[in-house]
């Protein structure tokens, strides 16, 4: 088949939809599709520092995965002019399609960001493509879940959006049972809804020692690593994790490392200073082989999720924790899909919100029993291989490509 896959972000970006994507696409290409992604140029902030300052192609091939980068005013911090940024991005993804003067049997495209779905409408309007609307998140429920987006009449019109994507789509994926009924709640047909967990192959050179150095370097070999490694953002409800270790200072065998960047980082930062919270490092986004290494050194790794986040998401990190073999304290919503996913991966230990006795029993229990701790890890690896396995989501993807394009593969 030629495909189109359609993502905000991409490589040498860092962060999981970059990668979720990338990986998706070689696997792709290694079942013999001819693969083209049309995406942004890399923003600065989503870099390793070895790429910022570099420039990149619009156009180049990448393990045989083509890949066009847009040009397009960026920001990170200022959430309108963010918003306004997500509107323009089907005009310029539009563009650089038409400049490929190509015809392809299906489409594949990352939401958010929700205005994509014009995106789509506009390539089976005009050029008689049919779209699989790939949904990671759900806006704009997650948005005012946690107060960033307070607009009433912005409000409105993403909903309005979001209707509109679920009632027209030729064909909708979730990465969880209860993102159907969500969408099929708000007017999706239930029958052109699938789950389908993002992908991951388990590949044995994350267990080599060469992968798993990062507390030589360190420093810390004699401590017990705890590592939340992902998005630092208003939906993640870091401060659980400062408050437990706030507690957990007197005691020394045991250090907390907070990776990535986002909008509460200078927060989180401000914190772990006036409070001297001795036992928690921050570091900044890394290259993809530093993230595994750190996650490969971690002795316990963590998911968050603020409290009032409801819709029905999962962490992109989660897969890779999973692979990994990663015992999982999860601080997220008891009955969040999350939550569901540990229970029944039996992967990890769920904590609440605000249940700072609880997380600090947790850690405290999973330092002190490594043997538990390790069975939790090879659960998650035995659930992802058996649900999560790249290969079968390749397989998923196909017959539904084949589906919505009339044909028969």
């Amino acid at each position: 088949m030629k495909l189109l896959l359609v993502v905000a972000y991409f490589v040498p970006e860092i962060g999981s939809a970059a990668h979720i994507y990338f990986d998706l696409a070689k696997a792709f290409v290694g079942r013999g599709h001819e693969v083209h992604v049309i995406t942004s140029y890399p923003r600065e902030f989503n870099l390793s520092k070895s790429d910022v300052g570099k420039e990149f192609p619009k156009d180049e091939t990448i393990d045989g995965i083509h890949v066009h980068r847009c040009k397009h005013n960026v920001t990170r911090d200022n959430m309108v002019l963010r918003g306004m940024e997500h509107f323009r991005l089907p005009y310029y993804y539009l563009r650089a399609y038409q400049r490929l003067n190509r015809k392809f049997d299906a489409c594949l495209i990352y939401i958010p960001p929700l205005p994509l779905y014009y995106f789509a409408r506009a390539i089976k309007k005009f050029y008689g493509i049919p779209s699989v609307l790939n949904y990671q998140d759900f806006h704009p429920q997650e948005l005012t879940d946690v107060d960033v987006l307070k607009n009433g009449l912005l409000i409105k019109i993403m909903e309005y959006i979001e209707r509109q994507s679920y009632k027209n789509a030729d064909f909708i994926t979730v990465l969880s049972e209860g993102g159907i009924d969500y969408i099929a709640s708000r007017g999706g047909d239930i029958s052109k809804i699938e789950h389908i967990y993002n992908g991951c192959t388990i590949l044995d050179s994350y267990g080599s020692p060469k992968s798993r150095d990062f507390k030589r370097r360190e420093g810390i070999e004699d401590k017990i690593l705890i590592s939340y490694a992902g998005i630092l953002s208003p939906f993640q409800g870091l401060d659980n994790i400062l408050n437990a270790a706030e507690e957990l200072v007197s005691h020394k065998d045991i250090v907390f490392y907070i990776v990535g960047g986002g909008l509460i980082k200078d927060h989180l930062a401000k914190r772990i200073k006036d409070e001297d919270i001795s036992n928690v490092k921050i570091l900044p986004l890394q290259p993809r082989e530093e993230y595994l290494n750190i996650i490969n050194s971690s002795d316990i790794s963590l998911v968050s999720l603020d409290e009032r986040m409801m819709a029905p998401c999962i962490p992109g990190k989660l897969v890779n924790l999973m692979a990994m073999g990663q015992p999982i304290i999860a601080i997220v919503p008891d009955d969040s899909e999350t939550a569901r996913l540990i229970r029944s991966a039996k992967g990890g230990i769920v904590v609440p919100p605000g249940k700072r006795g609880e997380l600090i029993n947790a850690i405290l229990d999973m330092c002190t029993h490594s043997k538990s701790s390790k069975i939790y890890g090879e659960n998650g690896r035995f659930f992802l291989d058996k649900n999560m396995n790249l290969n079968k989501t390749v397989l998923k993807y196909e017959q539904i490509f084949a589906s919505i394009n009339g044909t028969v593969f």
